[in-house]
């Protein structure tokens, strides 16, 4: 199989590795103002993407893409699941630039093929915001519906050569891609409800993002529990362990409980201002309707919280 270039690996090393420093320090999310920052190389700057192109490579890459982007319109409130948009495989697909294979764009990736070189997939989730994922391969290519398939794979594979079975390859990044699209709904959950619940607390207010989470109503593993805002809370990472645990319930109307086991406790500043102080008050959830927590499913929930307790 011939190989990329010397250069253009080394830009793609050095991309892998400032965006794992970005992800590192900003979270698994990435607004596009930290992504536009791009990075360095030899002293020369780089970007990962171009606002404007889902296909990108910088100037000095000689035969492949560095990066494909999808976005998310501006004004949308909807989730943005993409479930219809998967290939037979399992693979991601992403569209054609324009319609014709031999266009510059799509030649890029088309090389990417050839090469098996490792791209960048930046998903949007919501307007302005991204979950990267990398190492991504163009698997094949679909000429009935305009579409490149996209499998994620292990980051080694990208520093060392996969010298097992090669049969094995295909299975790997399909069961990679599998788990990556586990997490990006996850990722996407999370992004959606902190939104909603313009990134503070429903229980304190509390607003740094990094300690916040969505938390789930109903259970991924229950069929109702969809991820969709009226499915979640923003929670900090204290109050979201209390709700786990059973230890913190929500009436249907909002009002906060606290199982009688904790009640009963005494201890710290801790306990008797961040949880038991807000017995009695009320979720603060978002101000559309169609974004608070679905009623039925508060109400369940609280049912198992009471019987728990």
């Amino acid at each position: 199989m011939p190989t990329p270039s010397d250069n253009d690996q080394a830009i793609r090393l050095a991309a892998f590795n400032a965006l794992q420093a970005l992800v590192d320090l900003y979270g698994e999310v990435l607004s596009w103002d930290r992504i536009a920052e791009g990075f360095q190389l030899h002293g020369e700057q780089h970007l990962f993407a171009n606002r404007t192109r889902g296909i990108f490579w910088p100037r000095q890459m000689q035969e492949t893409a560095l990066s494909i982007k999808t976005t998310v319109p501006r004004g949308s409130r909807v989730a943005r699941y993409d479930d219809d948009n998967v290939a037979s495989d399992g693979a991601f697909l992403y569209k054609f630039q324009g319609t014709d294979i031999e266009g510059r764009d799509n030649r890029r990736l088309m090389r990417a093929q050839q090469l098996d070189a490792p791209l960048i997939y930046f998903y949007g989730i919501e307007p302005g915001f991204y979950r990267p994922l990398w190492p991504v391969y163009i698997s094949d290519v679909d000429l009935a519906s305009h579409s490149f398939h996209v499998m994620v794979s292990e980051p080694e594979t990208v520093k060392q050569p996969f010298v097992a079975d090669a049969k094995l390859l295909p299975l790997e990044r399909r069961y990679t891609t599998v788990q990556a699209k586990k997490r990006l709904h996850q990722a996407a959950f999370r992004q959606h409800v902190l939104r909603a619940y313009d990134y503070r607390c429903a229980v304190c207010a509390f607003p740094r993002t990094e300690l916040l989470d969505g938390a789930h109503i109903l259970p991924d593993r229950d069929e109702r529990g969809h991820a969709v805002v009226s499915n979640g809370l923003a929670l900090c990472r204290l109050h979201h362990g209390a709700f786990d645990t059973n230890l913190m319930g929500f009436r249907p109307d909002g009002v906060i409980e606290l199982a009688p086991s904790l009640l009963a406790t005494r201890d710290g500043p801790t306990l008797e201002h961040a949880l038991k102080g807000f017995v009695g008050k009320t979720l603060q959830t978002p101000r559309a309707r169609e974004l608070r927590p679905n009623t039925e499913y508060l109400e369940e929930r609280y049912e198992r919280f009471r019987k728990v307790g």
